[in-house]
Parts: C-alpha cells; structure tokens; sequence
C-alpha cells in the first residue's frame, strides 16, 4: 500500500506542483525540505493542498512538522495511517 502512495506522490510532485523535477529523478528517502528536493515553503502548502484533495482527508495540526515531511516514505506513513483510521 506504501508504495503506490510513495508513486502518487511522485506523480503529485512531477505533475502538480510547480517544481522542475521529473518522475523518475525523485528518491522516496531523499529529504523533501533543504537538501535533497528542497521544497520551499509555498511549494509545500501546495503539496498540502494537493495530498489533501487526492487522499480526501485534511492533516491534523499535530502531523503538520518536519518529520511528517522528511521524505516521502514518512509523508506516505503518514497518509496510510490516515486512511486507515
């Protein structure tokens, strides 16, 4: 299940946002803040939104910080773990 939510969000990150980075360059472990894919701040709102509208829940408070956004794997936990409640 993990690993067709870690596509969706490399399909999400490449299509969606307004980011110059394909498909098939995006590592699930690489950092999606800072190093790595460096997301700024108005991409990850976006990335937010995004996840938001195609997973169909809203994140709570508590699982909007850094370790939810570490990478994909951990952002994907934490959609899975949403999902499943």
């Amino acid at each position: 299940m993990a690993d067709s939510i870690v596509t969706e969000l490399k399909r999400i990150i490449a299509d969606d946002l307004d980011v110059n980075i394909r498909f098939d360059e995006i590592d699930e472990t690489v950092p999606l803040l800072g190093e790595g894919l460096a997301l700024d701040s108005v991409v990850v709102v976006e990335l937010i939104s995004l996840v938001e509208d195609r997973f169909g829940f809203e994140f709570e408070d508590s699982e909007l910080n850094v370790e939810s956004f570490r990478n994909l794997n951990a952002l994907a936990g934490v959609i899975e773990r949403r999902r499943a409640a």
